[in-house]
């Protein structure tokens, strides 16, 4: 069994939970967050023996095998860091960290760790996700000369955390952009990014982050990919990670329908448990796991390079 301990106890760590139960080799033994009442109902929710509102706790724990991070952008580095140099495989949600420097951090200490780093791009275990990859592998739409994909949430945006720079990093893009951004990566064959340019803003809120944006990014096999960001937006062009593709030969998008059916769920439990199978298995088979420190390095690094571009205009 791999005994596994939950940092954070928010809304994504009880599907993570879940996930962890789902595998036969999964154990769920300890969870801390800052919050207790949140971090008891948890614990009560998924029989979670240990609770704790101490990480550091944890840390050097020599009943704990891996992690499983879901705390605010701001925690991810510290935390992942400290958990791989005490002997924990760490899988950390997305973004991988504040910025790249900090993913520079987190896969020096895996390196040095030995452990597996994985970083939790959830859409690449999809199975619409999976099957446009495969249908671009095998070259059924040509050279894919162009891709439009979209991050967005219609009339609806988060709080708290979320929308604070010290504690995010950003906005729309750093939450919902990223998955777009990898998930074009993902089924394009994981090209590196070339050449990234921005325009992003703020206009449906307050805060000091941002909730709208366009990103146009040159990948090294050619092809150009236009992501949309938002949050509040009043129409969705298309479904969170939905990426349209446009090659020589043909067209298709991930997810065809932009209003589904009532009981359509975007976002199935089954898509998690298959990332977290992978990460439980790749810790059982002793490599590392995908995706990699290594491709959450390079969302960020599009991150990065979208609001440096974004500051030029």
């Amino acid at each position: 069994m791999t005994r596994v301990a939950l940092f954070g106890s928010g809304f994504i760590q009880k599907i993570h939970a879940q996930a962890v139960l789902d595998h036969p080799q999964g154990e769920l033994v300890a969870a801390t967050n800052w919050r207790e009442e949140s971090l008891r109902k948890l614990g009560e929710t998924f029989r979670i023996p240990r609770i704790t509102t101490s990480w550091y706790d944890l840390v050097h724990a020599d009943d704990i095998d891996a992690v499983v991070i879901s705390t605010p952008n701001a925690l991810h580095a510290e935390q992942a860091i400290a958990c791989l140099h005490g002997g924990k495989h760490v899988l950390v949600e997305k973004p991988m960290a504040m910025t790249v420097a900090e993913c520079d951090a987190i896969i020096a200490a895996a390196r040095d760790s030995g452990k597996s780093l994985m970083v939790a791009h959830c859409w690449r275990f999809h199975p619409s996700v999976i099957e446009v990859r495969d249908v671009v592998a095998r070259g059924e739409l040509g050279e894919i000369v162009k891709t439009h994909g979209y991050g967005i949430h219609k009339e609806w945006g988060p709080s708290g955390w979320f929308t604070q720079r010290a504690l995010a990093g950003g906005g729309a893009l750093i939450d919902m952009g990223v998955h777009a951004i990898d998930t074009v990566r993902f089924v394009l064959g994981d090209p590196e990014p070339v050449r990234v340019c921005a325009s992003i803003g703020t206009h449906y809120g307050t805060y000091d982050v941002d909730d709208d944006g366009i990103l146009l990014i040159s990948w090294s096999n050619g092809t150009n990919s236009v992501v949309e960001s938002g949050w509040w937006q009043q129409h969705l062009g298309g479904l969170e990670a939905d990426t349209e593709l446009y090659g020589t030969k043909g067209y298709t998008r991930i997810f065809p329908s932009q209003e589904p059916s009532p009981d359509y769920e975007h976002a199935p439990q089954s898509m998690y448990s298959a990332q977290m199978a992978e990460f439980l298995n790749a810790i059982a088979d002793g490599r590392q796991p995908s995706p990699s420190g290594e491709d959450g390095r390079i969302v960020m690094q599009v991150v990065e390079s979208a609001y440096r571009s974004a500051k030029e205009v």
